[in-house]
C-alpha cells in the first residue's frame, strides 16, 4: 500500500517540483516516516548525497534489503529512487538507470519515465522515445486501443483545469460564508 501512494505522489510531485530531489522528499511525505519503505529511499538518497556510484548504491542497498522475502516493494522503490537520482533530470539516462538497476523493470522504467518525463516536459523527450508510438495508445481498456496520446493528453489537461475550477469555486463559497 506505501509503495503505490509513494509512487503516486511521487509522479504527482514532479508536476509542481523543480527537481528529482524535491519530488521524491514530497513524495515521502504520504508515507509513515518509520516505515521501512520510506527508510529504505532515505537511504538511498543519502548515499546518493555522498556522490557513491549508481552501482555502489544499488548494490549496498540490494544488501540491505535483501531478506524481505515476497516483500519487493522496497527494492523496486530503491532501484526507482537510484535511477532518478543518478539520472539527475535527464529523460533517457533516467529511464536507462532504473531499467538497468532490475527488478521490476517494466514498472520501474514506467514510473521512471513518468516522473523525468513530467519534469523535463514533453518537448524535451527525445524523438526517439515517442516517434515509434505514432501518438497512438496501444490498449486493452474498452474504447482507448488506437486512441491518439495528444488527444488523451489534451482530455486530461481539460480535466485537470475543470476539476482546477471547481476547487477555486468551492473556496470562493467557502470565503464568502466565513464572511458573512
Amino acid at each position: 500500500m506505501y509503495g503505490a501512494t509513494w509512487a503516486a505522489a511521487l509522479i504527482a510531485a514532479a508536476f509542481t517540483a523543480p527537481t528529482v530531489r524535491h519530488a521524491v522528499d514530497q513524495a515521502l511525505a504520504v508515507i509513515p516516516a518509520s516505515s521501512r519503505l520510506a527508510r529504505t529511499v532515505r537511504r538511498v538518497v543519502s548515499l546518493h548525497d555522498t556522490r557513491m556510484t549508481w552501482e555502489d548504491t544499488l548494490t549496498t542497498v540490494a544488501e540491505e534489503t535483501a531478506g524481505l522475502g515476497w516483500i519487493h516493494t522496497i527494492p523496486n522503490a530503491a532501484v526507482l529512487t537510484a535511477g532518478l537520482l543518478y539520472g539527475d533530470g535527464d529523460f533517457t539516462r533516467s529511464i536507462t538507470l532504473t531499467v538497468r538497476g532490475g527488478l521490476d523493470t517494466d514498472s520501474n522504467g514506467a514510473t521512471a519515465g513518468s516522473v523525468a518525463g513530467v519534469l523535463t516536459g514533453a518537448a524535451a523527450i527525445p524523438d526517439q522515445w515517442t516517434e515509434p508510438l505514432e501518438d497512438t495508445v496501444r490498449s486493452a481498456v474498452f474504447g482507448f486501443d488506437g486512441a491518439r496520446i495528444s488527444k488523451l493528453a489534451e482530455r486530461t489537461v481539460r480535466l485537470a483545469e475543470a476539476e482546477a475550477e471547481v476547487q477555486a469555486t468551492v473556496r470562493r463559497g467557502d470565503a464568502s460564508l466565513r464572511g458573512a
